[in-house]
């Protein structure tokens, strides 16, 4: 599986002319900023920064062009006032998803071009992620808090959300916006606790064990690893065409249960910055079960195991998922 849904990547280069003799450095190294993910029919002003050339530190020219459209575009020209920096206005394409690729060349003549290059992904957030088995028929829950919209499924009595928290507060994933309402919310378990809505709550150890037998394993207790059940919970999505799951033949990933579980991993908490971890490895769901002061038990799903596993992690610096559960009703 190529990560390119969540890495950009940075280039720079200088090109040399036919007659490199003639031909100088600029100073400086050239760059620009992107976000990581932008939204289809969205737009950015980008600067280009840290190039200059001659003894009086002079801006060059900028040009610019993308993956999608090669056709240059001029922001500035050499011999432009000195004002005039050279920002472009990236306008993305309502119907583009996927990795978008920005190139901008630095020109003066008698110098050579520099070039860099880097990449965002582009995210539409009702089309990007597909998840086979979705019907129009199937229950939903409306959040009165937002207004935002959980399928859900019925499971040995219990109701459980087939798509992870969303509602604010917490990290959103891989720690932008754009993507809570794809991926849902990252939260540590002091927030997860009190995260669901009213009449919904975290799902503990039983619900878990009881999910478990449903499905066929034969657990010990709510706190043992489920046997054989992780493909059933596993759903064969996509995100930008992108499969989620990697195969791999000791999991047959059946999505059966209607559960729907993604690999969008976890994250490490310092404070206010978070850390995250292995999207398209781990499912990483909190329990509402304490292990001690500090200690609380997740459960995880990993891409080349067909086990659903139990785990703990710090309450307070460690964040995952949360998929809520009621009585059926």
């Amino acid at each position: 599986m190529a990560c390119s849904a969540v890495v950009a990547v940075f280039a720079v280069s200088c090109h040399k002319s036919d007659d490199d003799d003639e031909y100088e450095y600029m100073d400086g190294t050239l760059s620009f900023e992107l976000p990581g993910f932008l939204e289809s029919g969205s737009e950015v002003e980008i600067t280009p920064t840290g190039v200059t050339y001659g003894s009086e530190s002079k801006l060059p020219g900028f040009y610019w062009y993308t993956s999608e459209n090669t056709v240059r575009d001029t922001t500035r020209y050499q011999n432009d006032p000195s004002s005039i920096v050279g920002k472009y206005l990236l306008q993305i394409p309502s119907d583009f998803t996927g990795t978008l690729t920005v190139t901008c060349s630095a020109y003066a003549e008698g110098y050579y071009l520099r070039t860099q290059s880097s990449s965002v992904v582009v995210v539409n957030q009702e089309t990007s992620l597909d998840v086979p088995g979705v019907s129009d028929t199937d229950p939903v829950f409306t959040d009165p808090r937002d207004e935002k919209k959980y399928r859900y499924v019925s499971i040995n009595g219990i109701d459980w959300f087939a798509r992870n928290l969303s509602y604010t507060g917490g990290f959103p994933t891989l720690g932008t916006e754009i993507l809570r309402n794809i991926f849902g919310t990252f939260y540590t378990w002091e927030e997860a606790k009190d995260a669901c809505p009213d009449g919904w709550r975290l799902p503990n150890s039983e619900d878990w064990k009881g999910l478990a037998t449903a499905l066929g394993a034969t657990p010990a207790d709510g706190f043992s690893s489920f046997k054989g059940i992780a493909g059933k919970l596993m759903v064969d999505a996509s995100f930008n065409g992108d499969k989620l799951w990697e195969f791999n033949k000791g999991v047959k990933v059946t999505g059966e249960s209607g559960f729907a579980a993604l690999p969008v991993g976890y994250a490490n908490i310092d404070g206010t910055d978070s850390q995250f971890s292995d999207f398209y490895n781990y499912a990483v769901f909190w329990t509402a079960d304490e292990l001690n002061q500090e200690q609380a038990y997740y459960r995880y799903m990993y891409v080349t195991s067909p086990d659903v596993n139990v785990s703990t992690g710090h309450k307070q610096a460690f964040a995952a998922p949360v998929r809520c559960v009621r009585e059926s009703i």
